[in-house]
């Protein structure tokens, strides 16, 4: 038997007899093995044999390479291969995040305090940050680090050309400026209390390389500077000393990294689309662990039980990847019509889909079932979650009353029709990943069930660029974790290269006001309100239906030591990597 077929065969069995047939996976997975290509080692020109031997690199494995290596990426990719947490490896900014999601200093001093110099909010209503570096950074090409690079980042990071000037609070900032060469000031348009945790928000650009390029180049041209990728310099931990194209980056401990030389001297990414073969070179020793995001809910129980006798690596599962169904929000492209237009038509939808199986199936009941976008161990959860009115069990009772008063009718064959008269079908899209797949199945299973003509669609085949996922019929299922990407100033469209977060033109004025006050509000407590109302609104408009949060899966190798657990969904993806080291 193939592996591919030995693959299909065990994704149809039930979650606890798949458990029990890890170990015949692993059988068939190791058949691949000899397909994977080595671990790439240093050139014999980079060695001398008078050197002291150098210490054992680092080997992450992650599934596609990076469109750019930038903190906040001008380049866009549709496939969503890669994470973020390879750009940690080169990347530092004023501010990281912990396991909580709580902010800390990096390149700055300290933090702006609330209502002290380093954090005003003024009588119009604007506010001001301003971050003091700490002394002697520089870049990884030893040029010194100075505020003007901040300056610089936020003319290229501000021009609308790039499609990324309005994405996350990056519309909020009025001015970045620099009043002396290690002191960042941020002008705000309005008060946003998340200022300290929009981590990458205008991470600085080495001017002295890119600002001559800026201004010569057209933006396409620019986005296309070997500097992006091969050439990169930045900030982080380590610098990149080697990158072969799709498959693999390395690099060297930075010597003048802001918190000192890291305790791991070298790094590399090898790519490995197929996560089979990535398991393979996690038990083999060829690498070390697996990227944020890389494995899958299923592959937890089988890097389990391979390791249980050896101790050779560890599993972390963390219920922090957030699932969820986004419905088609323009009616010039959605099929049908009313799916767009008519609330009631989500609502059934939402009510004929069974999220509790998806939970058992997908993540063996490890994750947590999602009836609003915040997490469980968010600080305002329980008042979000009283705020909502719906909870959308599978219900075909109230799906089947939703869609009669929105003037759909059964058939004699069972199935639903629009008020057009024409066969309801529901296209469901996802990304390709074999968790997806079994997603869209067991989605698409209890739709059509219910009387709904419903069919899986998988991104990248028969569409792939980011216009043609904006104009997408049905629904698709993604990872959103907040409502406010549902703005309308965040609508894809094609002055920012349908890069918008808001893919599908979801537009509530509503919202928008309710976003604007959470957004802009200092006070806590009048904060939470907003938020609550926010999450009663979509709960009951349904631009998008909350599914689950899934379980992250992270493997890697028990040598190693200081990786760090995260607990939210708001967590940072350094996890501290510099601190990481290798046991005795």
């Amino acid at each position: 038997m193939s592996v591919q077929r030995f693959r299909r065969e065990h994704e149809k069995r039930p979650v606890k007899a798949r458990v029990r047939y890890s170990s015949l996976i692993l059988t068939a997975v190791l058949l691949v093995a000899g397909c994977a290509p080595g671990v790439s080692s240093p050139r014999a020109d980079e060695q001398s044999p008078a050197a002291p031997a150098i210490q054992r690199a680092l080997v992450f494995v992650d599934a596609g390479e990076n469109p750019d290596y930038a903190t906040r990426q001008l380049t866009r990719a549709s496939g969503g291969l890669f994470s973020s947490q390879a750009r940690d490896l080169f990347n530092a900014d004023l501010v990281y995040k912990d396991e909580r999601g709580l902010p800390h200093p990096f390149l700055a001093e300290a933090l702006p305090e609330l209502n002290t110099a380093s954090w005003q909010v003024f009588l119009d209503g604007k506010m001001e940050l301003t971050y003091r570096l700490k002394p002697n950074l520089t870049w990884q090409d030893g040029q010194p680090l100075t505020a003007e690079d901040f300056v610089f980042a936020w003319r290229v990071y501000s021009n609308p050309v790039f499609g990324v000037s309005t994405s996350g609070g990056l519309g909020y900032v009025e001015a970045v400026s620099a009043s002396d060469p290690r002191t960042v000031v941020f002008r705000w348009k309005t008060g946003y209390p998340d200022a300290l945790t929009q981590v990458g928000l205008v991470p600085p650009l080495p001017q002295h390389i890119l600002d001559q390029p800026y201004q010569q180049l057209d933006p396409q041209q620019f986005v296309g500077l070997p500097f992006w990728r091969q050439e990169y310099i930045g900030l982080g931990p380590w610098r990149m000393i080697r990158h072969e194209p799709g498959v693999m980056v390395e690099g060297e401990a930075f010597d003048g990294f802001v918190f000192g030389r890291p305790r791991i001297d070298r790094v590399q990414v090898i790519y490995r689309p197929d996560t089979r073969v990535g398991i393979v070179a996690l038990l083999s020793g060829e690498a070390h662990f697996a990227m944020n995001s890389y494995l899958r809910d299923e592959d937890g129980p089988v890097l389990e039980e391979s390791w249980a006798q050896n101790k050779a690596g560890i599993v972390l599962s963390e219920p922090i990847a957030p699932r969820a169904m986004e419905f088609q929000g323009r009616p010039e492209y959605a099929v049908p019509t009313e799916l767009a237009s008519d609330v009631r038509v989500r609502q059934a939808i939402a009510h004929a889909i069974d999220r509790e199986a998806l939970l058992e199936v997908l993540t063996n009941n490890k994750g947590i079932l999602r009836d609003v976008f915040a997490h469980p161990k968010e600080a305002y959860f329980d008042v979000v979650a009283r705020a909502a009115p719906s909870r959308y069990r599978p219900d075909p009772r109230r799906a089947q009353t939703l869609l009669e008063e929105a003037g759909f009718a059964r058939g004699a064959d069972g199935q639903w029709r629009t008020p057009k008269g024409e066969r309801f079908t529901l296209e469901q899209w996802f990304l390709a990943s074999a968790g997806n797949e079994r997603e869209s199945t067991i989605v698409v299973d209890g739709l059509r069930r219910f009387g709904i003509d419903a069919s899986s669609q998988q991104w990248g085949v028969q569409r792939s660029s980011a216009e043609e996922r904006a104009k997408t019929s049905g629904m698709f299922a993604g990872s959103v974790y907040l409502p406010e990407e549902y703005h309308t100033r965040n609508i894809a469209r094609p002055e920012n290269r349908w890069s918008g977060t808001n893919r599908y033109g979801y537009s509530n004025p509503q919202l928008d006001r309710l976003l604007e006050a959470w957004e802009t509000t200092l006070d806590r407590s009048q904060r939470i309100e907003h938020i609550a109302q926010v999450e009663r609104l979509v709960n009951v408009d349904l631009p998008s239906l909350p599914m689950y949060f899934r379980v992250r899966v992270l493997g890697y190798s028990s040598a190693l030591a200081g990786v760090v657990e995260n607990m939210t969904p708001g967590a940072g993806s350094e996890r501290r990597v510099w601190e990481w080291y290798w046991r005795a």
